[in-house]
């Protein structure tokens, strides 16, 4: 069973023409999430992929090291204005 701060390795499967991946018991039962259960998935800006149960509550805890986190992230320079100035429609 994965404890607080060490990941869990998913495996990425082919599901019909989708991809899927498995959620661990142990990892499920921790999180509080059964079958039929929603997740809400977010990706961060540094690409890693965050899942949490849907209308899950956060704590002040939490809510802390959110902030911390995002306050870490680096802020560049957008590039869309830049991408649509070098397409041709």
């Amino acid at each position: 069973m994965a404890t607080k701060g060490v990941p869990v390795e998913l495996t990425v499967s082919k599901w019909g023409n989708s991809l899927a991946v498995r959620l661990p018991a142990a990892s499920a039962r921790k999180i509080g999430v059964g079958e039929g259960d929603t997740l809400i998935a977010e990706v961060s800006t540094d690409g890693r992929l965050v899942l949490a149960p849907e209308g899950r509550v956060v704590d002040k805890r939490e809510s802390r090291r959110l902030r911390q986190f995002l306050g870490r992230q680096e802020v560049t320079a957008p590039v869309v204005g830049d991408m649509r100035g070098a397409a041709r429609y």
